[in-house]
């Protein structure tokens, strides 16, 4: 809730005080942290399978274009 300004600061020091701290934001940078090294990894994998399809068997203007 964003009612600070309408809180006294003593309710608003033990809040926080009280509060889960830095635990769950850091767990959540450390799940943004894998989902980004999964979707590098896929784009990857995507990047070198359609590099591989200009190559050999795909030749032609649509498999260039496409890479």
């Amino acid at each position: 809730m964003l009612d600070f300004g309408a809180l006294p600061p003593e309710i608003n020091s033990g809040r926080m005080y009280a509060g889960p701290g830095s635990g769950p934001l850091l767990a959540a940078a450390a799940a943004w942290d894998a989902l980004a090294a999964e979707l590098y990894s896929a784009a990857a994998s995507y990047g070198s399978t359609i590099e591989g399809l200009t190559v050999a068997p795909w030749m032609g203007p649509s498999s260039i274009t496409m890479a």
